[in-house]
């Protein structure tokens, strides 16, 4: 790695992806110790064009040869789910410290399977659930810790959106991950467990399935964490409604507006009895930058993590009972219970 004097992150990234683009390279862009090195593509004609429209000085032309470069410190891995494991296995043994799309594997085998490469060889594994990092999540966890809304009994939380030209798309491919419990389902899976701060004991859930693809392009999910505390979610890629969550508590509740993707702006709204108190983040920044700033300070200062890929395994337990439940009209225990 770069002399840890210099205090700056040297970055690559495997693919072109449209999301490295709209939001890694930005945010990457707003930190104070991140720099965007090199780009590595199987197609030349596409290398070469992302790095001229994204000012990166260095082109692979395949992702082996970044991995293995000395110019590279850390490497943002957004290839299609069925390509984490193996891209982050060979990352981690060239030392390289890595920043994995979400969700981070195909099962929660494989998850283990990656935190497990990564802890061998000594180098970080953050999956881009990026929320986790963000001033609104840490406020929100401070909220329920200090008992602001009293014990947590339930949470609600949704994450929709209407998929655009689905037939061609990827995550209408089976084979390399798709559905929308991996693309979106994750998110209000992985909230709940954190707004809980604990493992759901069982899953009850439905889905409807695509009948040309073998994905499921929507669900509804009941998680119950310990037979009085549940979590209510709903989830999809064929139908508009966005984002949100509402956490209640014994004495009160939380509204979250956008609790996965909070932008510049974005706010929290605690309710107790008839008294209303709105939290407000302006960070000015893209979603993705306060967590590559924390994963730079992880890095170069030696920062305890807030979090990491360590946990990966637990949402990827929790969509295989989501769709064995959906299959088999059954309750599914999960290891926790």
């Amino acid at each position: 790695m770069a002399d840890m004097a210099d205090k700056v992150v040297r970055w690559g990234i495997l693919s072109t992806a449209a999301i490295a683009a709209r939001a890694f390279i930005p945010a990457l862009r707003q930190t104070q110790r991140g720099q965007l090195m090199a780009v590595a593509s199987r197609s030349q004609e596409k290398g070469a064009l992302f790095a001229r429209q994204h000012d990166i000085p260095l082109i692979f032309g395949d992702y082996a040869s970044l991995l293995a470069s000395d110019q590279i410190d850390a490497v943002y891995n957004p290839l299609p789910n069925a390509l984490h494991a193996e891209w982050t296995a060979l990352a981690a043994r060239h030392g390289k410290q890595v920043f994995c799309e979400k969700p981070l594997a195909l099962n929660p085998a494989q998850a283990r399977q990656m935190v497990e490469a990564c802890r061998q060889a000594g180098v970080l594994l953050f999956e881009a659930f990026v929320f986790l990092y963000h001033p609104q999540t840490l406020k929100l966890r401070q909220l329920l810790e200090e008992g602001a809304i009293g014990p947590l009994v339930q949470v609600q939380a949704q994450m929709t959106f209407p998929l655009v030209r689905p037939t061609d798309n990827i995550r209408m491919n089976k084979e390399l991950g798709g559905g929308s419990l991996m693309d979106v389902g994750c998110y209000p899976i992985t909230f709940a467990r954190f707004a809980f701060g604990a493992e759901p004991l069982s899953v009850q859930a439905a889905c409807r399935m695509d009948p040309d693809y073998g994905v499921d392009t929507r669900a509804g999910i009941l998680l119950n964490f310990d037979g009085e505390r549940f979590a209510t979610l709903q989830t999809g890629f064929d139908a508009p409604g966005g984002q949100g969550a509402v956490l209640f508590g014994e004495k009160g509740y939380l509204e979250v507006p956008k609790p996965y993707h909070p932008g510049e702006h974005s706010q929290i709204v605690l309710h107790r009895g008839d008294k209303e108190e709105i939290f407000s983040f302006d960070t000015g920044t893209m979603p993705f930058a306060p967590a590559l700033e924390h994963f730079h300070a992880c890095i170069l200062d030696g920062t305890t993590p807030i979090a990491t890929a360590a946990s990966a395994d637990g949402t990827l337990e929790i969509i295989e009972a989501v769709r064995e439940s959906s299959r088999s009209g059954r309750r599914v225990e999960l290891s926790a219970g």
